[in-house]
């Protein structure tokens, strides 16, 4: 071999070593090859001065054949198109394509990405399952959709059964019952595929009551969402006890934010709590507790301003609240006074009143004295006394008229609560009774009148 014969062979090889770093190769810089890879299918082109070249050797071969493999590995022809069609990769795989012709030759290094295929992918967001099948990553149209229980034994989904997809690879499932585990299968042309995925029920409508300081408060929610408008009824609890009470009992209706808010309990109590919503309902049993006060707090409170924010915590209910008021009022009136404290006497002692009362009116001087007493021939007989007892007895009426002072002014408190609210006539009227009932006893005290029982008649002796 002559030395041209040499330099030739030379330039070759750096040719083909050139062309293996680029990717593209060609005796005299002519012959290319490359691949194409879009959607999974990769296509071999190889050219010579940008004309397909047809019958063109192409050699593919994996580079890391210890680690990964390729069935599209071998020898392959080019046809008129300059073109070979190679397989899909089962798996991302880097290959080497090297193509000859003639006396030339060009090779490259391509990454295979194997392709997605058919897919499915169940959104379970908010309870609402959603089915999305797609080939390649585009939505599969007609695709079928089987749905089946995976725990059939244990478990039920009405959403079992078969579906097709719509025009954007979709379908849409009822929401489950309960939480339940679901196998899904998509099938498309030659091919298909599964997925097995849990299905959770949704919250649905749900209530919950805090009772934080006393101060109870529903909250109504729909799938974690707050409910305006909900229907609230709260009722004594069957289990309470039979002498319990709650003034909050009733129906409301929950705000813009899904809340309502019910007056403090004056004791402890269980109630039940039921919302309702549309076709759902939901209930709850609860203890209600009253909040612990110092007696300092609830001394230095206005028994009226006691009555205000009572009022107040009654504003959602619906229906009459005098009722509520005014046992409200009986029970924590200030002017009630517990049995063992003093005052205005009891019956009895009413009765003892009127007998002083009568013998007041039987002292002397006081009656209407007959035709001729007075004229200077009568006077008291020589047993008549100096009138001490007559005294004692005046001083004994003048304290029980200071105790009845004192109980007017207990009664003008009560009624200064009770203008807080117009309903609480009822304990107007029994002061205005009480007002009678001494009126009727002054004129007793008049009509019953008259010399002592020991005075003398007329004229004196």
């Amino acid at each position: 071999m002559d030395m041209s014969e040499r330099t030739t062979a030379i330039l070759l090889i750096a040719v083909v070593a050139l062309g293996a770093m680029t990717g593209v190769a060609a005796a005299d810089g002519h012959l290319e090859v490359a691949v194409d890879d879009a959607d999974g299918e990769p296509t071999a082109t190889v050219t010579e001065n940008g004309t397909a070249v047809e019958n063109a050797t192409v050699i593919v071969s994996v580079v890391d054949a210890e680690n990964e493999s390729y069935a599209g590995a071998g020898e392959y022809e080019t046809d008129a198109n300059g073109t070979v069609e190679l397989p899909a990769a089962e798996a991302d795989v880097t290959v080497e394509v090297t193509a000859a012709a003639g006396n030339d030759t060009a090779a490259t290094t391509v990454d295979l990405e194997a392709p997605d295929g058919l897919e499915l992918e169940v959104d379970d967001t908010d309870g609402e399952p959603v089915v999305t099948v797609t080939n390649d990553d585009e939505p599969v149209e007609n695709a079928s959709v089987n749905v089946t229980v995976a725990d059939d034994e244990n478990a039920t989904y009405a959403g079992a059964g078969d579906y097709e997809t719509d025009e954007n690879g979709t379908v849409g499932l009822p929401a489950a019952e309960a939480d339940v585990t679901v196998n899904v299968t998509a099938e498309y042309e030659n091919e298909s595929v599964s997925e097995t995925v849990d299905l959770e029920a949704p919250d649905g409508l749900e209530l919950e009551v805090d009772d934080t300081d006393g101060e109870p408060v529903v909250t109504v929610t729909n799938d974690d969402e707050p409910v305006a408008n909900a229907s609230v009824v709260v009722a004594l609890a069957d289990d309470a006890d039979e002498n319990a009470s709650y003034a909050g009992t009733g129906e409301y209706e929950t705000d813009a934010n899904g809340t309502v808010e019910l007056p403090a309990p004056e004791e402890d109590v269980t109630v039940d709590v039921t919302a309702a919503y549309e076709n759902e309902s939901v209930s709850e049993t609860v203890e209600l507790t009253v909040e612990e006060e110092d007696d300092e707090s609830e001394a230095g409170t206005p028994f009226g301003q006691l009555v205000r924010e009572f009022i107040e915590g009654l504003e959602d209910r619906e229906g009459g609240i005098g009722g509520a008021v005014s046992d409200f009022v009986t029970e924590n009136n200030p002017g009630n006074a517990p049995d063992h404290a003093g005052g205005p006497g009891g019956p009895d002692e009413a009765d003892d009143d009127d007998d002083e009362a009568d013998n007041e009116t039987d002292a002397p001087g006081n009656g209407n004295a007959p035709e001729g007493v007075g004229n200077g021939q009568g006077g008291p007989p020589d047993h008549a006394g100096n009138g001490d007892d007559d005294d004692d007895d005046a001083d004994e009426t003048e304290e029980d008229d200071a105790d009845e002072d004192e109980t007017e002014e207990d009664d003008a408190e009560e009624n200064e609560a009770e203008e807080d609210d117009a309903d609480e006539n009822e304990a107007e009227e029994d002061d205005e009774d009480e007002e009678d009932d001494e009126e009727e006893a002054d004129d007793d005290e008049g009509d019953d009148g008259g010399p002592p029982d020991h005075a003398g008649g007329p004229g004196g002796n």
